[in-house]
């Protein structure tokens, strides 16, 4: 790795990450791409859900996804690191592309950069409406593991009722918290029972900030599901008795065809090691399967960081990744 690249790909990485680009809020990073995609010659599309979208006539799709959840922290850098917001998810991906558009000597894949995929996945979901199905590497931070197992999810909230009183009468109220935690009992072992991840994502109660018994109390969680099980039936004859319940997402877990030992030759044409992993986490990967499309998940970053304020990416990893990229011409199914 050449100082000079470094300082290209660190640089490239800056000017996209202190580019705001919250979900629904994409579009100075949206020109930003399609100019700097023109000054390299080409001539990218922005499609009707707001995807920046590079056809260059590729049998292989790359994709990434512009958005970022709300600013937690902003852009720095030590030299090796790039820290902030976005940085691995997933603006060390985009960065990635770029580099490889500019190092390929060939076209070896075409891009497409995803608006939206941290809320609502629409931006995925029009592309692979409108697109005949074809392979994509979805990039997301795997530690550049090649993951071509994608676990389900089921994802659903449940309010819970009690009874209003005054909180220094507990006994003429009932109290909706306790009876979620007897709730969030049950749902744990049944996550234990069909071999899925129980996750509680968000608990709150009504009423706030005022002293009262607690009768109103609403979770929000999921099961992540690396295999395909009938969990979905039990859950809902679980909470059937506990409250008003919405199934907010339902996706089977799914492996990767041939795509994934394209990406695992490119790896190897890079010089670097095959890892295989898989991806816990919804992705754009899901809207495109879910189409008839062959995916499979990479990237430089390490999941468990984003979201967080300890979000970082290698810069050496980004550079790595972008290698990857610009030898997928090379490889073979």
């Amino acid at each position: 790795m050449t100082h000079e690249i470094a300082s290209e790909a660190r640089e490239l990485l800056k000017e996209l990450a202190e580019i705001s680009s919250p979900s629904g809020e994409e579009e100075k990073l949206m020109e930003f791409l399609v100019n700097y995609l023109e000054n390299m010659g080409f001539s990218p599309e922005i499609d009707g859900a707001k995807n920046v979208v590079l056809d260059l006539g590729a049998e292989l799709w790359v994709t990434a996804h512009m958005d970022t959840v709300k600013e937690l922290t902003s852009f720095s850098s030590d030299g090796e690191f790039c820290y902030g917001t976005g940085v691995a998810d997933d603006k060390a991906s985009v960065t990635a592309i770029l580099l490889a558009l500019e190092m390929a000597e060939d076209r070896p894949f075409n891009c497409v950069f995803f608006a939206d995929e941290e809320e609502t996945g629409l931006g995925s979901q029009y592309f692979a409406e409108k697109r005949s199905a074809g392979k994509a590497i979805v990039m997301e931070p795997t530690e550049l593991k090649v993951c071509s197992e994608h676990w389900g999810v089921v994802e659903f909230s449940v309010t819970l009722e009690g009874k209003p009183a005054h909180a220094a009468t507990p006994w003429a109220g009932i109290n909706a918290i306790k009876k979620s935690l007897s709730l969030i009992d049950r749902l744990e072992e049944i996550g234990k029972r069909y071999g899925a991840v129980f996750n509680l994502l968000q608990i709150k109660s009504l009423p706030e900030d005022v002293y009262a018994v607690p009768h109103i109390c609403y979770l929000k969680a999921e099961y992540l599901l690396p295999d395909k099980t009938s969990i979905l039936f039990e859950l809902l004859d679980t909470l059937e008795g506990y409250g008003r319940v919405e199934i907010l997402e339902v996706a089977d877990p799914f492996v990767s065809g041939d795509v994934a030992k394209i990406l695992e030759n490119a790896v190897s044409c890079a010089g670097l090691k095959v890892e295989r992993s898989y991806m816990p986490s919804w992705t754009d990967a899901v809207n495109l399967h879910g189409a008839g499309w062959d995916t499979v998940v990479f990237g430089p970053g390490k999941l468990e960081l984003c979201h967080t304020p300890h979000e970082r990416v290698s810069i050496q990893e980004v550079i790595r990744a972008a290698e990857v990229l610009k030898n997928l011409g090379k490889a073979k199914s």
